[in-house]
């Protein structure tokens, strides 16, 4: 009994003193990625799946840095022993969720099925064509158990009449009646108010929306463009199962 206790301690502190070998490599290569680009800090710094590689994190943006922090590598890194797996994707993701979570509920406007198999986030533009094909599908959605939690992203920014609606939905009396309304070329009553649209449109420039509509889902994957309920419902199942 007690040769294995004896044992189990010292694997303890073997794992330990890995950990802590790990985090201040870690530091040294966070220090090194400050020192040669200055104007760009790393959120973070940690050991990355493929032995050798530290896994340096910008937003949602990944490189790669070898162990004596010497050579950086940019691009996709796939491991083909896990169905291809793209390791890269996985780490942009896990960024992602947590920039969402700056993301309150009472911050967002909802559509779709009331008892959801799939909630996904939607960053949307007042006057983007594709945003308004898509919202006037929401039934179709629904029928396919697609909860729609949408984020107001006037795509030409905060100084845009995109932007000037998107306030003016989130300060109605109902915010759903008044985006549906606006989606469908209804011009609103002006109104302000404390509002988070331009904080969304930060937060989607930082997860790295470029276009709308531009769909998050749960486990932080981000989808470009509109899909048919259909297709974005076989999507969403595939990615489940994975």
């Amino acid at each position: 009994m007690f040769r294995c206790l004896s044992v189990l301690i010292i694997l303890a502190v073997i794992s330990f003193s890995s950990h802590a070998d790990s985090a201040k490599q870690s530091e040294a290569i966070k220090a090194k990625l400050v020192e040669s680009f200055p104007t760009h800090s790393p959120d973070s710094v940690s050991k990355s799946p493929v032995e050798g590689l530290y896994e340096a994190v910008y937003g949602t943006q990944i490189i790669y840095v070898t162990e004596d922090a010497r050579y950086i590598i940019q691009g996709v890194v796939m491991d083909l022993d896990d169905g291809k797996r793209d390791i890269t994707e996985v780490a942009s993701s896990r960024a992602r969720k947590k920039f969402m979570k700056q993301v309150n509920d009472q911050e967002k406007i909802e559509f779709g099925s009331e008892k959801p198999k799939h909630t996904i986030t939607v960053f949307t533009d007042i006057d983007c064509g594709y945003c308004r094909k898509l919202h006037n599908e929401m039934d179709q959605y629904a029928s396919y158990g697609i909860k729609i939690d949408y984020l107001l992203f006037p795509r030409n920014g905060i100084t845009s009449p995109s932007y000037t609606k998107a306030v003016s939905v989130w300060c109605s009396d109902d915010r759903a009646d008044a985006l549906t309304k606006s989606k469908n070329g209804q011009e609103l009553p002006a109104a302000n108010c404390e509002n988070p649209v331009a904080a969304h449109f930060e937060l989607g420039q930082k997860i790295g929306v470029t276009g709308t509509p531009a769909v998050l889902t749960a486990d932080g994957q981000l989808m470009p463009g509109y899909l048919p309920a259909k297709q974005l419902a076989q999507r969403l199942d595939d990615m489940a199962k994975k």
